[in-house]
């Protein structure tokens, strides 16, 4: 299972290099020592920063939320101009489209944190004493929980490959209420 998730992270360079930028720089704004910065690695923590335990809760919620949000948002723009012009337009002559579709791809396969970081915000959020801070962050910790399960089996890879095909179509529909409800 090893060899298909690097494969995966090899595949899709592009995130990954992004992904451990992010967390390399939440490393450092956090002053969380990090051990191991290389994007590459033959282990389960390829495509992350490899660093010490995180004690806080806002480190960890950072840790999760600042790559997972800008990967994201980097794969959503990619894909309006890939996934539009190769999937809803069907058109294959612009080269562009393709890097941008691969980039967009590449982008939203790499946005969920490491298992080791996913862990680390539950023992934050859950062994604290404050309820309120238990409610308000658990819809976080949902998302967070799930795409690092689906990280650790290389599904990430499928699901950001079904939603760069999906995605012009979703925006097609969604695009029209929007402007919907702006015209009110």
């Amino acid at each position: 299972m090893n060899y298909i998730y690097v494969a995966t992270r090899v595949l899709t360079y592009f995130g990954t290099l992004l992904r451990t930028i992010w967390e390399h720089i939440v490393c450092r704004v956090c002053k969380i020592a990090a051990e191991d910065v290389r994007a590459f690695k033959n282990d389960e923590l390829c495509g992350h920063v490899e660093h010490e335990v995180i004690r806080r809760t806002k480190h960890a919620f950072l840790m999760c939320f600042v790559p997972f949000t800008m990967n994201f948002l980097l794969g959503i723009c990619f894909l309006l101009t890939g996934s539009y012009r190769l999937v809803y337009l069907g058109d294959t002559t612009v080269y562009q489209a393709f890097l941008f579709m691969w980039m967009g791809i590449s982008c939203l396969a790499n946005c969920a944190p490491s298992f080791e970081d996913m862990l680390a915000f539950k023992d934050c959020v859950y062994s604290g004493k404050s309820k309120a801070l238990k409610i308000i962050l658990a819809p976080f910790f949902g998302v967070v929980c799930a795409a690092a399960c689906l990280e650790k089996y290389s599904l990430t890879f499928i699901l950001s490959i079904a939603f760069g095909v999906a995605f012009p179509y979703l925006t097609a529909w969604i695009m029209p209420l929007i402007s919907k409800f702006m015209s009110l």
